[in-house]
């Protein structure tokens, strides 16, 4: 998945808060201890890097103007 990183650790560390260079890509299976957190969305200006660990995108955030992840919906 490719994911905005605002927390938690990371090998090469993370850049301060909004920075396209925290854009990610993970793996799902890899994750572990993942907690829903009732927060605000957080992300950052378009990726900085190409998406090249997305092959096919179930969910496009950019897709779903209707919705308000703000709000939880």
């Amino acid at each position: 998945m490719l994911c905005y990183q605002f927390g938690g650790e990371s090998k090469s560390g993370l850049q301060p808060a909004g920075s396209p260079a925290n854009w990610r890509c993970m793996v799902l299976e890899k994750l572990s201890n993942v907690k829903l957190l009732e927060d605000a969305w957080r992300t950052a200006p378009n990726h900085s890097r190409p998406a090249s660990c997305v092959l096919d995108a179930a969910i496009d955030a950019e897709d779903q103007a209707e919705r308000d992840p703000q709000k939880g919906q």
